[in-house]
């Protein structure tokens, strides 16, 4: 007979069909409960041993928090030792959380939250250009690198200090009139006392130049300050710098004079903007412009600098402003505005435009199909997408399916039309995020071309090769060592259970039963806990022989790290 330190003792069990059941299971072992249908296999394992666990637990919380959980009920059992933390995992989805994914479930996308807001390439979401923030360094090896003897002019845009704020206009009229009333006091006298306030300013902290479409102007004259038209824009003259690396001296000297032009430029202006100066005067400056700012590098528009929250559909922050993170929204549906996809236009592929009332639609579409590309004779199915995109959302002056349910929209006071539009409506893809649930921000942040919706679309293998493969600059590797670590590793458990077929971003509400026992698994096995129950409920129903032996070993790996597994 074991003691309580090494088995969970069970003496005289008689839940359900029990019949006073006396028995040991060993610690850090895997035992397997079997029987015939009906023998009470269950009623030990979930209902006798998993219950005492959880019943346990609860009543070691505080009297405050056990009024907030359901009372359980003791287990009809003379005496049980020796038991350690439980857990159970059954065969059966009780997911019903619509935004709940593979992902979120097995903690990977917490992990690849942290990894794209930390080692993310930001690109603009307008254009698509690099969105970076020059550092001093930089910028100091860019212009190094422009060659010996380039003249270079240091610039940076004087700006008007911020006035104090006036009390805004709280009716529409008086904001137009405040509007009118600055727009035209701008015209008069671009010469505002903010900007004078600046330039003070400026003259006080030992600038000297102004410089604007090629010409400087002294401050020390301010007669030649009157020619400056201050409606264009108007930078400082920091400093005049010819590019010398000929020898190490000179080379340093050199780079600390564009170091110190730099912080100064950033700290007044916030950008810096180095002109090529060339030795004929006719020849065109070259402007070569950098910003302390995180903003995008070809249309400098400023952008939000990644964090974790923004790639999160949970929350408001990141998540799709047009379905709230959802990725579908209650909309007209195409499977239902175009149902059957082996027509052609001319065949009546479009439901709607087959009524005799819209009729005029379909053919102002068939006059304008030859010069817009639509192939009328075609099949839905076999047209191209581009051609679907003409159909769905228009082109010149033909608006397209989504221009027609647009202009309905505005007729819907009429009964007939709500209940017309009533007929193609349904839970449809977000055209705003094409269901990937993330605002336009988050979806501009890649790594390896990748975003991180694109990310979660792989299938498990295919995603367990990318990760594995990534390759990354030393820096990066260096704060992502430890969370590729943690993806990989769930990868990997996830893979080893048979489920390399999902994708991450499958929604858990549509696993099957085993599917979600075996996540479980793979959590479990991710998480590394040590001395727990783990108690599984037919884990091997409908697996394929190759799955089963894949399951067994997780249940060995589990055991390894010191767990007692119980499967019935």
């Amino acid at each position: 007979m074991l003691s309580a330190n090494e088995a969970i003792v069970i003496r005289g069990a008689r839940t359900h069909n029990l019949k006073n059941i006396s028995c040991d299971i060993p610690h850090g072992k895997l035992t397997v409960v079997s029987g015939v249908s009906g023998s009470g296999k269950s009623s030990l394992a979930f209902d006798t041993i998993y219950a005492e666990g959880q019943r346990r637990y609860v009543e070691s919380l505080s009297a405050y928090a056990r009024q907030f959980l359901e009372r359980i009920e003791k287990p009809d059992v003379d005496e049980i030792d020796g038991l350690a933390p439980a857990i159970a995992i059954k065969q059966k989805n009780t997911t019903r959380n619509p935004r709940s994914t593979v992902a979120t479930a097995t903690e990977i996308y917490d992990y690849l939250r942290l990894l794209y807001a930390r080692c993310g390439v930001v690109h603009c979401s307008h254009c698509d250009g690099l969105v970076r923030r020059d550092s001093v360094d930089e910028i100091a090896a860019a212009i190094m690198a422009l060659g010996e003897g380039t003249r270079l002019q240091v610039l940076f845009p004087v700006r008007a200090l911020h006035q104090a704020e006036e009390p805004k206009p709280t009716t529409k009229r008086g904001r137009a009139a405040a509007a009118k009333a600055g727009a035209k006091a701008a015209v008069e006298s671009p010469m505002t006392d903010a900007l004078k306030a600046r330039l003070t300013e400026l003259r006080g902290g030992g600038f000297n130049r102004l410089y604007q479409q090629g010409r400087i102007f002294e401050f020390s004259s301010p007669e030649s300050l009157l020619e400056i038209d201050f409606t264009m824009p108007v930078f400082v003259l920091v400093d005049r710098i010819v590019v010398d690396g000929s020898a190490a001296s000179a080379g340093a000297e050199n780079r600390a004079r564009i170091v110190d032009a730099v912080e100064i430029a950033y700290r007044e202006g916030g950008e810096v903007i180095f002109e090529e100066v060339p030795r004929d005067e006719n020849a065109e400056r070259t402007k070569h412009r950098f910003s302390a700012a995180f903003e995008c590098s070809v249309c400098h528009r400023p952008a939000r600098e990644p964090e974790p929250r923004l790639f999160s559909f949970n929350n408001p922050f990141g998540a799709c402003p047009r379905c709230q993170g959802f990725g579908n929204t209650v909309d007209f549906d195409l499977n239902l505005v175009i149902p059957d996809k082996g027509l052609s236009l001319n065949d009546g592929a479009i439901d709607p435009w087959n009524r005799p009332k819209y009729r005029g639609w379909f053919t102002d579409m068939k006059k304008q199909a030859a010069s817009l590309g639509i192939p009328m004779d075609k099949a839905w199915r076999e047209m191209t997408d581009e051609a679907r995109e003409i159909v769905l959302r228009g082109k010149g002056n033909f608006e397209g399916v989504y221009g027609f349910f647009a202009q309905m929209e505005r007729k819907k006071y009429k009964l007939h039309v709500r209940v017309m539009l009533s007929k193609y409506r349904g839970y449809a893809e977000c055209p705003e995020c094409r269901g990937q649930r993330l605002r336009a921000e988050a979806r501009a942040v890649r790594i390896n071309a990748l975003n991180i919706c694109q990310a979660t679309a792989l299938t498990v293998g295919r995603a367990k090769d990318f990760f594995s493969n990534l390759t990354l600059t030393p820096m990066q590797e260096e704060i992502a060592g430890q969370i590729l670590h943690e993806v990989r590793q769930r990868l990997t458990f996830l893979d080893a259970v048979g489920l390399e077929y999902l994708t991450l971003d499958r929604l858990a509400s549509t696993l099957s039963g085993g599917e979600a026992q075996r996540i479980q698994l793979a959590t479990s096995l991710g998480s590394q806990l040590v001395g727990a129950l783990y108690v599984l409920d037919e884990p091997s129903i409908g697996l394929h022989t190759r799955d089963t032996e894949r399951l067994i070993h997780i249940l060995k790996d589990l055991r390894d790290l010191g767990n007692t597994i119980v499967v019935v």
